[in-house]
């Protein structure tokens, strides 16, 4: 998993370290989440995201623009009763 040491942001690399050594670590396509069906996959892919549009913005490229938000609440919505 890629190194987060250069980041704009210490802070943010130290935390995404954190999180690459904890994924790592994680059997692969592990379950992470079974409400949300979050996987060690998913973890990795959001990792990689986040290391290349990093690059990007060092090397002064564009940056891909953010995907729209999903069209459903990310957390379960209740109804009052």
């Amino acid at each position: 998993m890629a190194a987060f040491d250069d980041s704009f942001d210490p802070d943010l690399g130290a935390a995404c370290n954190r999180l690459a050594a904890w994924v790592e670590a994680l059997p692969e396509g592990a379950l992470i989440d079974p409400a949300s069906d979050l996987t060690e996959d998913d973890l990795a892919l959001i990792l990689r995201h986040l290391y290349a549009t990093r690059r990007q913005a060092q090397a002064g490229q564009p940056v891909d623009p953010a995907p729209s938000p999903a069209a459903r609440a990310s957390v379960p919505v209740t109804a009052k009763s």
